[in-house]
């Protein structure tokens, strides 16, 4: 019997310009969470979505050691993800949070980040959506542009067949204010 439909919302919040401060926030503000590193590696030109990962305990994982993060050499900027949906009812078979793992695959199979070798290779094995939302280092405000032009605001796989797809929200939209929509016709 194959499993529900996982939907993910990730928080993202930054750009946090140096490893230090973005561990130092990390230390207070995460335990579990993301982070995805954009900059250029050597000899590159342009910036780019290098590397995501994955922390229980988010701060250890960013420091001038990591095995990835170390290779981002100029205009690097980190971005810290805060999952922001319930993990999925059921007993857990890994101690990493069902929906960390699903999200860091889904960036790093389907944007095929550079410096990711894990997660790139199998799809996931489940349905998945997930949501990206950008917010300011004040964690309140929303980003009217992403930080990256690759980086899509939903990513979208199903298990049974349907073509995966990843989608940049355009510029037309219809807004609804309250409470109009909430009044009939």
């Amino acid at each position: 019997m194959s499993k529900k439909h996982l939907m993910i919302a990730i928080n993202w919040y930054g750009p946090y310009n140096t490893l230090e401060y973005a561990r130092c926030r990390a230390r207070h503000d995460y335990s579990h969470g993301l982070y995805l590193a954009i900059g250029k590696l050597k000899h590159e030109r342009k910036r780019s979505m290098q590397y995501i990962g994955i922390g229980n305990n988010l701060h250890t994982r960013l420091n001038d050691r990591h095995h990835k993060l170390v290779d981002i050499v100029r205009e690097r900027s980190l971005w810290l993800g805060e999952i922001a949906t319930a993990e999925p009812s059921g007993k857990r078979m890994k101690a990493t949070l069902t929906t960390l793992d699903f999200a860091e695959w889904m960036h790093a199979r389907f944007l095929k980040l550079p410096l990711n070798d894990k997660k790139t290779k199998q799809l996931p094995t489940r349905s998945v959506t997930v949501i990206n939302r950008w917010y300011a280092t004040d964690y309140e405000t929303l980003r009217l542009r992403r930080p990256h032009a690759d980086w899509p605001d939903l990513l979208d796989y199903s298990e049974y067949g349907r073509p995966a797809r990843a989608v940049w929200f355009g510029r037309r939209q219809r807004t609804f204010q309250a409470p109009d929509y909430a009044m009939p016709g």
